[in-house]
């Protein structure tokens, strides 16, 4: 499987500066978002400590001097262990340097995270930020929002459709580094050549309905051109909050390589 991706984050047209982080590692199969919140630009070192975190624990994990934190999860991969691992020893270090300035006090961020082995797809999140697949025109959510509006719709309590204009929208149930340990949701998936992977921030999920993201990422010519399509639709609709993406096209593998791989993987 050949994977191509990019990833975009923006301003947006209102927030003052950029609270949400992006994280592209390929040389660790790692792909993430995250949107920060709370304090004097607290939201914006709460989302980079994130994912800075998530990728030094994981590459010191490689080298097999990451110890897991927290309980594996029944059911669920060594991979997407590993992955909820650093998701929970990320929130450890966001939770200690919220208390390193008071002005970081409160401070927290979502993510959402992908490991990407051959076709085997682990995803680790926490908040609103989400991940999706697009296969065969479908775009399906994978993740489920943490958040007080979500948890009112799955109580039956608030329909979906009067879930879009609630008031609360941006209340969260569940954040990195708001409590000194964090319940860490995982789910896996089996990739197949044609498949998008989106990862994004409420930014671009509050401003744009899924049917326009599938139809925007499917007939754009690339990952590169589909995500400055998604920010810019945002953007267009008033880019009332941080705008970011990224997005991955899996497709098979072509020329003498792909052929080969293809001959000898035959059943």
């Amino acid at each position: 499987m050949q994977l191509t991706a990019f990833g975009l984050t923006d301003v947006g047209q209102v927030r003052p500066h950029n609270e949400d982080a992006i994280l592209l590692e390929p040389s660790l199969h790692l792909y993430a978002v995250a949107d920060g919140m709370g304090g004097h630009k607290g939201g914006e070192f709460a989302s980079r400590i994130c994912l800075d975190t998530l990728k030094d624990y994981l590459q010191l994990a490689a080298k097999g001097h990451a110890p897991l934190v927290g309980e594996a999860v029944a059911g669920h991969s060594a991979t997407a262990n590993l992955l909820g691992s650093a998701v929970r020893f990320a929130n450890q270090a966001v939770f200690e340097a919220a208390f390193a300035k008071p002005e970081w006090r409160g401070m927290g961020t979502t993510v959402v995270a992908m490991i990407i082995e051959g076709n085997s797809v682990s995803i680790a999140h926490v908040g609103d930020s989400r991940a999706y697949l697009l296969r065969g025109g479908v775009l399906r959510q994978l993740t489920q929002d943490h958040s007080w509006i979500e948890e009112q719709v799955r109580a039956g309590l608030m329909t979906r459709d009067e879930a879009l204009f609630a008031q609360g929208r941006n209340v969260l149930s569940r954040a990195v580094g708001h409590e000194e340990t964090v319940l860490v949701d995982l789910n896996e998936l089996t990739l197949q050549p044609g498949d998008r992977l989106l990862l994004c921030s409420d930014g671009l999920s509050g401003m744009v309905a899924d049917e326009e993201i599938a139809a925007l990422t499917s007939v754009a010519a690339s990952p590169e051109a589909a995500c400055r399509e998604l920010v810019a639709c945002a953007n267009g609709r008033g880019g009332r909050d941080n705008i970011s993406v990224v997005l991955l096209a899996a497709e098979t593998e072509k020329g003498l390589l792909g052929g080969m791989k293809r001959l000898f993987t035959r059943g």
